[in-house]
């Protein structure tokens, strides 16, 4: 477990936070405030707790637009077009990590990793498209079950034909 700051260790954490970013001080006077108020702590002390927020706050707010992607790419999509959208995302992502490598070091990198990667990835698209057809085929088996049902049980309550085309409108969400 990594050693604890002197500001976490007094519980002055959110008080440098919010000087820093709400009250717009700058980290010497962050110290110097907290030095008047008796607290023995350095500059640098205050700079690590700003530079370790910041890189919190920076992988919050990735995590944050990838779920608004996610959200936004698989919203008013049926089924298992969640997991499509999430192959993507994770496509373009890696594309990303990619283009950040840059051309030479992707030249320089052993092929063997590269065809791996690639394979995982090629393999992760094709059970994402397996799951999805497995789902669809067990959908419409489900329909064609529940279907034959409500046909024997109107036959055993002699429900008209034109009640039974309202009911599997109803159950099988037609009339919308």
């Amino acid at each position: 477990m990594p050693q604890r700051s002197k500001l976490e260790l007094l519980g002055l954490v959110e008080t440098v936070i919010q000087m820093y970013y709400q009250q717009g001080k700058r980290q010497k006077e962050i110290a110097e405030h907290l030095a008047a108020r008796g607290y023995s702590v350095s500059k640098g002390s205050v700079q690590r707790v700003i530079k370790s927020r910041a890189k919190q706050l920076r992988e919050l707010k990735e995590k944050q637009d990838w779920a608004e992607t996610l959200i936004s790419a698989t919203n008013k999509t049926p089924r298992l077009s969640i997991a499509d959208a999430g192959l993507q995302i994770s496509a373009m992502k890696l594309l990303e990590e990619i283009s950040e490598i840059g051309m030479q070091d992707l030249k320089e990198m052993d092929t063997d990793k590269k065809i791996t990667l690639l394979t995982r990835v090629s393999r992760a698209i094709g059970l994402a498209a397996n799951v999805e057809f497995n789902f669809e085929k067990g959908r419409k088996q489900g329909f064609l079950d529940a279907e034959e049902k409500l046909e024997k049980v109107q036959k055993k309550l002699g429900i008209s034909d034109e009640k039974l085309a309202f009911i599997k409108a109803e159950v099988f969400g037609l009339n919308k």
